[in-house]
């Protein structure tokens, strides 16, 4: 009986024994990878398991879609000057000098007139140079100003002479707007490379308008943009073209609100430009000494040739619309309109929304 409970006891400890020592499970071979980020670093060696990295996706942001300029549209486009009467004024013209490498004579730095068509080394522009600029107002809504250079602008394609006036509408001998165009490109009337500006600091002229100041003046001349190739509050106020009866002829032309309406008063003062671009600069004269700006006729060496002030030209100041009373600087001796002679060639107007011309 006792060796038979030995030998149940023996078996039992064999079966637990036998237990212990069974097999674990594997994973099997669908098992989940493990996953390091992208940035580390493992070191492979031969015949070990190699790890993808993790791709990180990159999100582009959506830039907006850039939103373009409002188109022009132009409603009100110039025809040509009407009428017989015109307020012509006349300047030097340097032709038989310029060989001599100087002006004709007229420039006058004391009162801001100068006739300086020239580079800094004396040589000749005739594009620049004025021969006559007549204006035009018999148009109930346009003002017209005609440029007449020295030579045909076909002479030289590639000048870049901008044209401007200068108006003065409030009489104080001080230019409120300045209405510039570069080279006209075609004899269509177009808005491009045509500006007008203001001052709205009221300033230019400095403290002495017209003379030069003792002092060099800091002032902005004109800054303020009302009017560019069509942007401004009106999309057709001021336009540009060449003459189609005289390749000589620059035409500016501007609504007449700008001037006070019909019935304006003004001052005008035409510009040719090829050198000093910078409108800001008004008026010259305060912003330059004679001797840095330079002198164009040999009569005065000591300030002879013209330096920063080149590549200019402009005639004198006209009113119109009124007579002058008292003392105004600058203005023309002889400021009445031309009337028309039976003997001067006018060209035919002609209106290009009607297409209805009027001959003399």
């Amino acid at each position: 009986m006792k060796s038979k409970l030995i030998l149940i006891a023996f078996l039992i400890l064999s079966l637990i024994l036998t237990g212990c020592n069974m097999p674990l499970s594997r994973p099997t071979e669908t098992s989940a990878p493990i996953i390091l980020p992208e940035s580390s670093s493992v070191s492979q060696q031969p015949g070990s398991t190699q790890f993808e990295p993790t791709q990180t996706a990159v999100i582009t942001p959506e830039l907006p879609t850039p939103s373009l300029p409002p188109e022009i549209v132009h409603k009100d486009v110039p025809g040509a000057p009407i009428g017989k009467v015109l307020q012509t004024v006349h300047d030097q013209v340097d032709t038989a000098t310029a060989p001599n490498k100087q002006a004709f004579g007229g420039d006058s730095f004391r009162t801001g007139k100068y006739e300086r068509p020239f580079d800094q080394s004396m040589n000749y522009l005739p594009l620049v140079d004025l021969v006559s600029v007549q204006l035009s107002r018999e148009d109930p809504q346009w003002i017209y100003i005609l440029f007449k250079v020295a030579k045909p602008f076909t002479d030289d394609p590639k000048a870049d002479t901008h044209f401007m006036v200068e108006l003065d509408t409030d009489l104080d001998n001080r230019g409120n707007y300045l209405i510039v165009t570069g080279m006209p490109k075609s004899k269509e009337w177009s808005t491009e490379s045509v500006l007008v500006l203001a001052n709205p600091d009221l300033n230019v002229g400095g403290v002495s308008v017209v003379k030069p100041d003792e002092k060099l003046s800091e002032g902005r001349g004109y800054y303020s943009e009302i009017f560019n190739n069509g942007v401004g509050e009106d999309a057709d106020l001021a336009w540009s073209r060449l003459s189609r009866v005289d390749s000589a002829v620059a035409q500016i032309a501007f609504k007449n609100t700008l001037t006070g309406g019909e019935k304006g008063k003004f001052i005008w003062l035409p510009w040719s430009d090829a050198g000093i671009l910078e409108w800001s600069l008004f008026e010259f004269n305060d912003h330059f000494t004679l001797s840095a700006a330079g002198y164009p006729v040999k009569d005065d060496m000591a300030n002879y040739p013209i330096k920063a002030l080149w590549g200019i030209d402009n005639t004198c100041r006209v009113p119109s619309g009124f007579t002058p009373t008292g003392t105004m600087p600058g203005l023309c001796g002889n400021y009445d309109p031309v009337p028309y002679k039976e003997d001067q060639p006018v060209p035919c107007s002609c209106d290009p929304r009607d297409k209805k011309c009027v001959c003399p």
